[in-house]
């Protein structure tokens, strides 16, 4: 984000600053995972850096890099007193279900881990979810009226994945709209007009780059229907790698290489710009050729 200050002071007073809300020891943690200009230089992470007044100031927190392990459950990339946005593993449903014990869920495990650290019960509101066999960034609110503000300006928030897919699509770029049906198979299935019962939605691409024998592309979310990047890239024979419900190899049983890996939004409280991208790890990357893979974390 960039922020021009008011008054001179210390680079934890400037951080508390520009994120009003965000705790001290939250400012202090965001010293060790962003990179820090003053007026386009880089500068060295102390607390007590002085700041001058009308400077413009820009932190960049894409510089973290933790991802979830079986030892590191929890990478939270953004937390103040309204939200909190975290990394959430494949192979882990986003929020409860009731077929599933809630225990299972990304949603109570992060309660639970943020209920022991405060020493104290503490509640998570789900913004939106994530498929269980797809990881990437994931945003709750920390008050059932914080969950609708944000919800209420939804259409807003750029949300970005990266797929792996088998084949490349004919055209570098371009856009997917369809009408999805939910079945009782659990299959979404994709009409080309509308249809009673179908919902409206849009998906845009673009291709990257190569990854050996496979494709990486970059996708673009105009809706939220239930598996739509997976059924549209399908749709144009680009299924996703690991994603054998919808055509893809089914060989061996692997992650589906889906990453929500960017989230770009004006915080609806603060009003201040919230940009967060990761980067998935080298096996997202490399899918394995010779055996099943187990990927669940948790």
């Amino acid at each position: 984000m960039k922020f021009t200050t008011k008054k001179q002071s210390n680079l934890l007073e400037a951080i508390m600053e520009a994120y009003k809300g965000i705790s001290k020891q939250k400012a202090k943690q965001m010293l060790g995972y962003s990179a820090i200009f003053l007026n386009g230089q880089k500068i060295e992470k102390h607390p007590q850096t002085q700041i001058p007044a009308q400077s413009l100031l820009e932190i960049t927190e894409k510089s973290k890099s933790d991802l979830p392990t079986k030892q590191n459950k929890i990478v939270i990339l953004f937390e103040d007193n309204y939200y909190i946005i975290g990394i959430k593993p494949a192979g882990i449903l986003a929020a409860n279900d009731t077929q599933i014990p809630t225990s299972s869920s990304f949603h109570k495990i992060l309660e639970n881990f943020l209920s022991e650290k405060a020493r104290k019960k503490v509640r998570l509101w789900v913004v939106h979810r994530l498929d269980r066999n797809v990881e990437g960034l994931i945003i709750f609110a920390k008050t059932e009226f914080h969950q609708q503000l944000i919800k209420e300006n939804w259409t807003s928030v750029t949300k970005k994945y990266l797929a792996l897919t088998e084949n490349k699509p004919e055209n570098e770029q371009g856009t997917i709209e369809s009408w999805l049906m939910d079945t009782a198979t659990q299959k979404v299935i994709s009409f080309p007009r509308e249809r009673e019962g179908a919902k409206f939605a849009k998906t845009e691409f673009l291709f990257l780059r190569p990854e050996k024998r496979y494709f990486l592309l970059e996708m673009t979310l105009h809706t939220g229907r239930k598996n739509q990047i997976r059924v549209h890239l399908a749709q144009i024979n680009c299924p996703i790698v690991g994603d054998r419900k919808y055509g893809a190899d089914a060989s061996f049983d692997r992650q589906i290489r889906l990453a929500a890996y960017k989230l770009d939004f004006l915080h609806p409280v603060t009003s201040k710009p919230v940009q967060l991208h990761y980067t998935p790890s080298n096996r997202f990357f490399n899918p394995s050729q010779s055996a099943d893979e187990k990927y669940k974390v948790f």
